[in-house]
């Protein structure tokens, strides 16, 4: 399997590179295969131009973890077990895991479950990115500000026929809203979205 680029967008770089730290040490996977790097949001410009700085960091082979910097509670062996489950089928793009957030449902999800489920949306404040699925679909799209990126790229993915899985073996805290909250970035994502795909999250013609 590929290595993989840990990519930590925030506004806290201190506490980023330490959470980083911690979840380098647990990823269960040999130090030659998962490389960090944290993006500091100097220019206050939002989730989804931060990311992708980070994302453009990457090598040509390697898979993409995006990670919150509001997680914690990690497990030994977490992203191995995000890149086991990801690697199960060629049609899985992204992986994630159990934990405090608006996608069901994941945020239902308890430590000490086991197995997999495809779900119809992963949200990236932990989510592992296949390689393959980044070469034909590249990174987020830069017209969503902070709020939909995620969504939208999932709504993208299933269109292209590749699939979310969630890995209910790996469950993390999350806090949840740590990042902000900006109403006018919402609104202006969220109308972004509607247009696009609609309440029934398909893509209008």
């Amino acid at each position: 399997m590929n290595p993989i680029l840990i990519v930590i967008p925030t506004l806290r770089p201190k506490a980023a590179e330490e959470m980083g730290k911690i979840a380098f040490a647990t990823s269960g996977l040999p130090p030659n295969k998962v490389r960090l790097v944290v993006v500091h949001d100097t220019k206050r410009e939002g989730f989804t131009k931060t990311v992708n700085k980070g994302m453009r960091a990457s090598n040509k082979n390697e898979d993409i973890c995006l990670l919150n910097d509001d997680v914690s509670g990690f497990q030994f062996g977490w992203l191995a077990t995000l890149q086991r489950v990801l690697y199960l089928n060629p049609k899985y793009g992204l992986s994630g895991p159990s934990g405090k957030s608006a996608a069901a449902p994941m945020k239902g999800g308890r430590p000490g479950q086991s197995g997999t489920q495809v779900v119809n949306i992963i949200s990236f404040w932990c989510v592992l990115m296949k390689r393959a699925m980044l070469n034909k679909l590249g990174y987020l799209d830069k017209v969503y500000i902070h709020y939909c990126s995620d969504t939208g790229y999932c709504r993208r993915m299933k269109v292209n026929g590749w699939r979310c899985v969630w890995a209910k073996a790996v469950y993390l805290t999350h806090k949840h809203g740590a990042s902000g909250y900006k109403k006018a970035w919402r609104n202006h994502d969220r109308k972004v979205y509607m247009r696009r795909w609609g309440k029934g999250g398909k893509r209008k013609k």
